[in-house]
């Protein structure tokens, strides 16, 4: 007894040696914590608002904190109309500042309280969003600091690398064995491999069990640094992520019941790796059947919740569906409403958990039994055809397209946000065409020949939309492109695209491409705030871009996307769009004091042109042609090189555009339309 007592510590020693050391597996360990490590730092806030406003975010967080009460309701109604009543102010005392109706002293001090307090907007205004969504069910959703426990809960990604490190891990503990033909040796021993193969298996789960909870530990660690996790004890539903959820669970114990779920899904992972490694002997073909065996349903089956009813390791991985409730989305076409997620009873649940079970416990007994002396061994010509099966299969999932591009060294045009929807040169002229609302065009006219044309060869039109937006620059034209997808009775945006076209060959090529139908282009589990910058890309009104970066304008706000590396942030909060231009180097922009302020873009620093008063202006060459807001609406130019400014009409003006070198506007009075010969004003002062 005491010598198989030693002789079973010595195979554990060894089995231990071979794996962390000889097969290097704890330089693999290390490296995955290191990289997971670096992917945490790397983590974006589900809203991003909430961290560049956190100060202004947690003042008024700190005062409806905890469950929703008549006072909370009372607060945000008072608070509200304080905000709306301090904006009106603030416009009558500007435009009674340009108007000559009051001093300069007296505009300061009647302004800056109002500016302190609109200052706080963003803040009361992200609270005051928490706020519509736990109103509607105020029993079980309390108001609470989300971005930690949304980081840590309010995700359905695959943690690929997580997938990898166990596959690395686990595959070579039998494949190995077989591959060097000492299997066959082991087999000649007087108990068989019985005590060797246990050894094997229980290191092996003890190793994924103890990597597992060390890395839901770590997640827990980092949101709380981060982020903080306080008040774990509210209700689930405190998130919107599980709003439709009916499980009675706090926040902390559903990361529990993840945690316990991940770990769970691991070891199953584990189970079957170790079960096709006996039945497969090769360690290839072992990690391509298992890699598809867990990405196939990831990705082929578009109801989420079928990932969670399926017997295996997926729907624990994921864990989070358990605690979800049925969702909906209403098609905007039909206005009905669509099942997009159904909730897993704890029935179904049971059944998928039992039948789990057996599983593992088949995998088990085959294990042993393909393990024992008394093994046959199979007929090696099937198994050699059914090996290339299950690599072809596994080589379809895994295969993915990527497109290459180089950077554009052209320099960059300037551009006016009101000439969006078309561009001219001497050359030819381009306009976005909406005659046919379900068909956008962008129509290519050359003025030497008069001939017109579609720039973009669009074979399926169906299944594409094209924006009304347009960029160019040189001999290259932008456009913005949504790939679409049928689903049900409705069709949803799937891929967003920004296009270069060469209008010298009209080639064309991908130098943007985005998911932003709520897939998983992230593998690594690493958070991306899909849902937070997806809104994003449908709310586009323009865009223009550099050597480095595209810059989309939304609504009220202007992001950079890093053409190589698809990193995206917000550089600039601006009020609603009504004039914006950009030179290459800067962009130009009104504030809410109806000021033009330059950004630029390599310092990411602002000045604001105090002199320079305006609701609409174009940029120009080196000047900036507008209506001077202090001159009771006068057309006037800036020049951005000597900085001086220069009247252009003694008459109000209500509109004007530029259409070469001229200059047409309408004044304010007769509302007819004038011509103005830009080489003409340059005298005028």
């Amino acid at each position: 007894m005491h010598y198989e007592r030693a002789g079973s510590e010595l195979i554990w020693l060894y089995e231990m040696k071979k794996m962390f050391f000889l097969q290097k597996h704890l330089l693999f360990i290390l490296l995955y914590l290191i990289f997971s490590l670096f992917l945490f730092f790397l983590d974006k806030p589900v809203n991003p608002d909430v961290e560049m406003n956190a100060a202004l975010y947690s003042s008024y967080l700190q005062q409806v904190k905890g469950r929703y009460t008549e006072q909370t309701e009372e607060f945000f109604m008072k608070e509200a109309i304080k905000i709306s009543n301090a904006k009106v102010a603030l416009q009558n005392a500007i435009d009674d500042y340009y108007d000559g109706e009051i001093e300069e002293g007296e505009f300061l001090a009647a302004s800056s309280p109002l500016e302190q307090l609109l200052k706080k907007e963003i803040g009361f205004q992200l609270v005051y969003d928490q706020f519509t969504y736990i109103r509607e069910h105020p029993a079980d959703r309390y108001f609470l600091y989300r971005n930690g426990w949304d980081g840590l809960l309010s995700n359905e990604k695959l943690d690929l690398l997580w997938v990898l490190l166990v596959l690395q891990l686990v595959t070579p503990m039998f494949c190995f064995e077989y591959e060097s033909g000492m299997d066959k040796l082991l087999l000649t021993v007087r108990k068989g491999n019985f005590h060797h193969t246990i050894c094997k298996i229980s290191l092996t789960l003890l190793t994924i069990s103890l990597l597992s909870l060390l890395m839901s530990g770590m997640r827990y660690a980092f949101y709380q640094l981060k982020y903080g996790l306080e008040n774990g004890g509210y209700p689930l539903q405190s998130l919107s992520y599980f709003s439709t959820s009916t499980r009675d669970f706090t926040l902390f114990e559903a990361f529990l019941l993840m945690a316990f779920g991940k770990l769970f899904g691991s070891l199953i992972l584990a189970l079957l790796i170790l079960f096709l490694s006996v039945c497969l002997k090769r360690y290839t073909i072992t990690m391509f059947f298992c890699t598809g065996v867990i990405l196939l349903p990831y990705y082929a089956l578009h109801l989420e919740s079928s990932k969670y009813v399926l017997p295996g390791p997926l729907g624990f991985l994921l864990s989070s569906g358990y605690l979800r409730g049925t969702e909906y989305e209403r098609d905007s076409f039909t206005d009905q409403l669509t099942m997009v997620f159904k909730e897993v009873s704890f029935t179904t649940f049971m059944t998928v958990f039992g039948a789990t079970l057996l599983l593992c416990f088949i995998m088990l007994v085959v294990i042993f039994i393909r393990r024992s002396n008394t093994c046959s061994a199979v007929n090696s010509r099937w198994r050699g055809k059914s090996l290339i099966l299950f690599m072809v299969l596994g080589m379809v999932v895994l295969l993915s397209s990527s497109c290459a591009s180089n950077q554009n060294s052209e320099a960059s045009a300037s551009y006016n946000f009101s000439t969006r929807h078309s561009f001219e040169n001497k050359s030819y002229s381009i306009n976005v065409d909406e005659t046919d609302l379900d068909n956008t065009r962008i129509v290519f006219e050359d003025k030497q020949t008069g001939e017109q044309r579609d720039i973009i060869r669009n074979a399926m039109s169906s299944l594409t939309e094209i924006q009304n937006i347009i960029y160019c620059n040189g001999t290259h034209i932008y456009y913005i492109k949504y790939d679409l997808e049928e689903k049900s009775k409705f069709v949803i945006k799937k891929r967003f695209f920004v296009i270069e076209l060469d209008i010298k060959t009209f080639s064309e090529r991908i130098i943007f491409e985005k998911n932003v139908s709520g897939g998983k282009d992230n593998l690594l589990g690493l958070n991306n705030a899909n849902l937070y910058d997806t809104a994003f890309f449908f709310s586009i009104q323009a865009f223009f871009l550099d050597e480095q970066n595209i810059y989309f304008a939304g609504s009220d706000e202007i992001r950079s996307v890093n053409r190589v590396t698809g990193v995206m942030e917000v550089i600039l909060r601006i009020p609603i769009i009504s004039s914006l231009a950009f030179d290459g180097n800067t962009i130009y922009y009104i504030n809410s004091k109806l000021q033009v302020v330059r950004y630029d873009i390599k310092r990411a620093s602002e000045t604001v042109i105090s002199d320079l008063v305006t609701r609409s202006f174009l940029l120009s060459d080196n000047d900036l042609i507008y209506i001077n807001r202090k001159d009771h609406q006068k057309l006037y130019t800036f020049s951005l090189l000597d900085t001086v400014s220069r009247k252009l009409t003694e008459l109000p003006v209500l509109s004007f555009r530029c259409e070469g070198q001229k200059i047409i506007y309408m004044d304010n009075g007769s509302l007819k339309e004038h011509e103005l010969n830009r080489t003409e004003t340059g005298n005028r002062q």
